[in-house]
């Protein structure tokens, strides 16, 4: 689950800080620029902008997202990414080359469509 060891991450400890009672860190993946965090309650993550100097900490609940996109790396773009899509905004996210986007894709679909 998630590239990074929950119980051994310092980056998990820093996110622990930010959950309210009864959430848990579930996966966290490395994105492009920062990660992603999904709790058994929501999605933590910054929303960067490249050129920006300003840094959101975005904190999605499940219940806000409509659907999303799984973008998977093609031949002349190596890229990979997601697109979350609430009724007010649709999130862009680059994750890191070697992340295994079914597991980002199962994680979803669990809280999604349960």
């Amino acid at each position: 689950m998630g590239i990074f060891s929950v119980s051994r991450s310092t980056d998990a400890k820093k996110l622990e800080a930010l959950l309210v009672e009864g959430e848990r860190i579930e996966s966290i993946y490395k994105l492009r620029v920062d990660q992603i965090c999904f709790t058994n309650k929501r999605i933590i993550f910054f929303d960067n902008k490249m050129f920006s100097k300003k840094k959101v900490r975005v904190f999605l609940p499940y219940k806000t997202i409509e659907s999303f996109a799984i973008q998977e790396a093609g031949m002349f773009d190596p890229d990979t990414g997601l697109l979350l899509m609430t009724r007010s905004k649709t999130f862009e996210l680059e994750f890191a080359k070697d992340t295994d986007l079914s597991e980002v894709q199962a994680v979803l679909t669990k809280h999604l469509c349960s």
